[in-house]
C-alpha cells in the first residue's frame, strides 16, 4: 500500500505535505515520492524513485508555491514516471491514489481497465506511463501497442474525459462528481485524491476502503493516510476518518462530504464489535514488543481475520473471491491513533525484506 497526504489552507503547502510524508512513509511507501501544487492556475509537480530525502535533495520540491497540494509514497520503485502524483493529457489535473488490486484480479477487471485506456489510446491521450514489458512477462495492464501502463491512469484520464462534458461554472461540483464516476467505473479496493488547476484552493478525496484521517486548523485542512502524520495544532483538535465509499472536499474552511456512496461497490460495515476486535489484536500483538517491535505487515489482517465479518467476499462488480474488500487498514490505522493519544505508541525505523529479497526500510512499532 501507498502513503499519502493533503493540504489545503493559508500557508505554502509543500513544506507541509513534506512533513506530514516524512511521519507516515516508512509505514509504508518510500520507494518512490512524488508532491504536487497549486499557484495562479499552473500545476507545480515533482517527483523521484526514492524517499523523501531523495525527493528534497534531487528536486526543488520544499520550494514549490501555492497553499493546496497533495504528496504520495509509493511502495515500487522501478520509473519515475510511475511515482505519483501524474497529470492530465491537459495539464489541468494531478492525481495520485492509494490501494491494490487483490480483491479485484480477475480478468474482468483487467478487460475493463485496457477497454478503458485503449479509449484514451485511441483519441491520442500521452500515456506518461507507459513502458515496454518486461522479457518474458505478458502485461495484464495493457495498451493496444503492447506497452504497459499504470493502473492509475485510467482514472485520472476519466475525470478529464468527464469534465469536458461540463460547463465549467460549479468546476468543484463537478470535479467531485467526475472522481465519483471514474471510481465506480472501475472499483477496486483504493482511493484517489486530485487537484485541478482552476480550483486553486480544493483537493477532491474519493475513497472506497482504504484509510483517509481529516484534522483542521483555523483556516486550514489537512488529511493523510494516518493521523499519526497530521500537525500537532491539527491533531490537538478532532480528527474525522472518512468512512468508507465516501467522495469528500477539502478547503481552508473544512471538509465538505460530497457523496457517501459508489454504485458499483459495497464496502463490509464496521460496527463496534468489529472495531474492539482488531483494536484489542493490535493491543495483544504490540504490548512489551520493544525488543521486536512489528510493523503492519507483521498483523495477520488479511488471514487470522479475514472472518471477522459475517459475510466472506465483496459484492463488486469485480471480485477474485478472496474477499478482501473489508476496512482492515482504517481500522489498523485508527487504534494506532488510539494508542498514540494514550502515550503509548513507540516505533522505530526497520527493515523488510521482500519476496525477491531485496531489503526496504519499513517503520515498527511497540506499546508500552
Amino acid at each position: 500500500m501507498c502513503i499519502i497526504a493533503g493540504y489545503s489552507g493559508n500557508q505554502n503547502a509543500a513544506p507541509i505535505l513534506i512533513e506530514m510524508m516524512k511521519k507516515e512513509e516508512y509505514v509504508d511507501g518510500g520507494l518512490s515520492t512524488g508532491i504536487a501544487t497549486i499557484h495562479e492556475g499552473k500545476l507545480y509537480v515533482r517527483k523521484v524513485v526514492g524517499d523523501v530525502e531523495t525527493l528534497l535533495s534531487e528536486t526543488d520540491a520544499l520550494d514549490l508555491p501555492g497553499t493546496t497540494g497533495i504528496i504520495h509514497s509509493r511502495t515500487g520503485g522501478d520509473y519515475v514516471q510511475r511515482a505519483h502524483p501524474f497529470t492530465s493529457n491537459n495539464g489541468k489535473i494531478a492525481l495520485l491514489t492509494n490501494g491494490t488490486t487483490r480483491e479485484c484480479a480477475c480478468p474482468e477487471y483487467y478487460a475493463k481497465s485496457n477497454e478503458v485506456m485503449a479509449h484514451f489510446y485511441n483519441r491520442g491521450f500521452e500515456i506518461k506511463t507507459a513502458v515496454d514489458a518486461a522479457d518474458g512477462v505478458i502485461p495484464k495492464h495493457v495498451l493496444p501497442n503492447g506497452k504497459s501502463y499504470m493502473m492509475t491512469e485510467p482514472y485520472l484520464f476519466m475525470i478529464e474525459e468527464y469534465l469536458e462534458g461540463c460547463s465549467g461554472e460549479n468546476m468543484r461540483d463537478d470535479i467531485a462528481k467526475a472522481t465519483r464516476h471514474a471510481i465506480n467505473t472501475i472499483p477496486r479496493n483504493f482511493l484517489v485524491a486530485n487537484v485541478h488547476a482552476d480550483i486553486p484552493d480544493t483537493v477532491t478525496v474519493g475513497t472506497i476502503a482504504r484509510p483517509v484521517s481529516v484534522g483542521f486548523s483555523e483556516g486550514e485542512t489537512f488529511f493523510a493516510s494516518l493521523a499519526l502524520a497530521l500537525p500537532e495544532r491539527a491533531a490537538k483538535n478532532p480528527v474525522v476518518h472518512l468512512p468508507p465509499t465516501t467522495v469528500a472536499q477539502i478547503t481552508p474552511s473544512g471538509l465538505d462530504i460530497k457523496f457517501t456512496s459508489i454504485e458499483n461497490a459495497r464496502v463490509e460495515q464496521i460496527d463496534y464489535r468489529i472495531a474492539a476486535f482488531v483494536y484489542n489484536e493490535m493491543e495483544r500483538m504490540l504490548t512489551g514488543k520493544k525488543d521486536a517491535p512489528l510493523s503492519i505487515y507483521d498483523l495477520p489482517f488479511f488471514s487470522d481475520w479475514e472472518n471477522v465479518w459475517s459475510e466472506p467476499h465483496i459484492d463488486s462488480i469485480y471480485s477474485s473471491g478472496v474477499g478482501c474488500l473489508k476496512p482492515y487498514a482504517p481500522m489498523m490505522y485508527e487504534a494506532l491513533w488510539s494508542f498514540h493519544k494514550q502515550g503509548r505508541l513507540h516505533s522505530i525505523l526497520g527493515t523488510k525484506t521482500t519476496r525477491s529479497g531485496k531489503v526496504n526500510k519499513i517503520t515498527r512499532f511497540w506499546l508500552d
